[in-house]
């Protein structure tokens, strides 16, 4: 583990649930809290700023459940598009904290996972999962690498599953994915092709967008969050609007008009990934 930077704070203390958590503060003042479970970023306030994340205020903070809201790390599947549990296995399990630096005005943290006897009961890959989090003015970086570390090759699908802070649904946007195709499971699975410049919140909206832009932008009144993805060539866009919010047990009724889900995913062509190579993707979020 690296030696803590005496410019920058990286503390792990009980959080909700008792659960480990870590405390990423940069030299800028830029903060980001991190669960070991699942390697679960729930928190991020740039540089003199404010929140820009959404976490559940019942959320289930308990080692079998996945938090609701922040950014919760996908792997090996998206969704329910394979045998595995919704979203795959990784954000149920425990993380090993690999240590933090001070980069220039900013900080970041890595955490590490390897396969377990457990989760080779539910998919037979081996592998090594690196999850970095770097924060500083008024970016956050994460980046999800998977190593193969069998003699087996493997395929998966993957996603960083990026609830963003909202407070007005109704006047919100999506930028940048005009003519781009997409999936859309709020229809029962119908594809087309986004028409319009702006996705907007007037309903369910629940899309993976294949092949997208590098570069899309959450549009609000007074502010934008440019979204940047290198390695990953999906965008997700999700909100469960008013009736499916009621339905889901760690939402409160009215949770829905406080974020949209924008994730870089790689989804629509599962990565195959030989014996011993690396596969890596990043987000980047722009305040």
């Amino acid at each position: 583990m690296n030696s803590p930077n005496p410019d920058s704070v990286s503390v792990i203390a009980p959080g909700a649930g008792d659960l480990p958590r870590l405390t990423l503060v940069a030299p800028d003042g830029a903060r980001a809290e991190i669960y070991l479970h699942g390697a679960h970023v729930t928190s991020w306030i740039p540089a003199g700023g404010q929140e820009r994340l959404f976490l559940s205020r019942k959320s289930q903070f308990c080692s079998g459940a996945p938090i609701r809201g922040g950014i919760p790390v996908v792997f090996p599947q998206f969704g329910m598009s394979g045998p595995l549990p919704l979203h795959g296995l990784v954000r149920l399990m425990p993380w090993k904290f690999a240590g933090a630096d001070m980069t220039g005005a900013g900080a970041s943290a890595t955490f590490r996972l390897r396969d377990t006897e457990d989760s080779r009961r539910q998919w037979a890959g081996a592998f090594l999962a690196e999850l970095n989090v770097s924060i500083g003015g008024n970016q956050l970086a994460v980046t999800l690498a998977i190593t193969n570390t069998g003699a087996e090759p493997f395929v998966f699908t993957s996603a960083l599953h990026t609830y963003l802070a909202v407070t007005d649904l109704a006047a919100t946007v999506v930028e940048g994915l005009a003519g781009v195709r997409y999936r859309d499971a709020a229809a029962g699975g119908t594809e087309a092709d986004q028409v319009s410049p702006r996705v907007d919140f007037t309903g369910e909206v629940n899309r993976i967008y294949f092949t997208a832009p590098a570069e899309l932008r959450l549009v609000e009144p007074g502010r934008a969050t440019l979204i940047r993805s290198t390695g990953f060539p999906d965008a997700v866009v999700w909100n469960p609007a008013a009736n499916k919010c009621a339905t889901m047990s760690d939402l409160e009724p009215d949770d829905y008009q406080r974020f949209v889900c924008v994730e870089a995913g790689a989804i629509g062509t599962p990565v195959n990934l030989a014996p011993g190579e690396r596969w890596q993707g990043t987000q980047t979020l722009v305040a």
